[in-house]
């Protein structure tokens, strides 16, 4: 509405658009209290891609660990062997049997992905995004800037433990990644985070 005619009308207009904001806030308490309980966390994953017609293009399998701040392993099994290794400071991707790897600096760029939810803290990352509850503990969040990484995203919890991820990006794919066997632990090694890449695999370092 461009003008508001009656003071009723406008009044109205006033305190849902109040109730919209609260409710908001508190979707946004909620996803903070769960993501903050699942950042030392890990377990197995599968993750499927499906393109705009629901068509399955691509499955992978494998387990991660995550340990605040921004560390995590993201190790794919099968199809193809794949280690994403981050130590909080550089993210590296290996593809084991391309014999390839790269290194890039964990920069700002991060900030709006969605490894980020869960390797930032809350108050850091949810301020990018509208977030809207789907139930008691499934949320979508919309980036509030403009971006080609992702349109929404899904979060689903069960029982406060991190559920699944589902994440439509800007070409209309919707990547679905279910979590099983989830368990927390108190904080491990450092040394977990850390790739030793055997020599024979050829390391691109960008951005340094």
């Amino acid at each position: 509405m461009k003008t508001r005619m009656l003071a009723l009308i406008s009044l109205f207009i006033g305190l849902l658009f109040q109730g919209v904001v609260q409710a908001e806030e508190t979707s946004a308490q909620q996803v903070a209290t769960l993501l903050e309980q699942n950042r030392n966390v890990e377990g197995e994953f599968r993750q499927v891609t499906y393109d705009e017609q629901g068509k399955q293009l691509q499955v992978s399998e494998g387990v991660f660990l995550l340990a605040k701040p921004n560390q995590f392993v993201w190790d794919s099994i099968k199809p193809f062997a794949q280690r994403i290794v981050s130590d909080g400071r550089t993210i590296t991707i290996w593809d084991v049997d391309l014999e390839q790897a790269t290194q890039r600096p964990l920069s700002g760029e991060i900030g709006s992905s969605p490894a980020a939810l869960l390797g930032q803290p809350a108050e850091t990352v949810l301020p990018l995004y509208n977030i809207t509850a789907l139930g008691e503990e499934k949320f979508r969040l919309s980036p509030k800037a403009d971006q080609d990484l992702f349109q929404t995203l899904t979060l689903s919890f069960r029982d406060q433990v991190i559920d699944a991820m589902s994440i439509l990006d800007a070409l209309g794919q919707t990547t679905v990644i279910e979590f099983n066997n989830v368990e927390a632990h108190d904080g491990v090694a450092k040394e977990n985070f850390k790739l030793d890449l055997p020599d024979d695999v050829d390391l691109i370092v960008e951005g340094q």
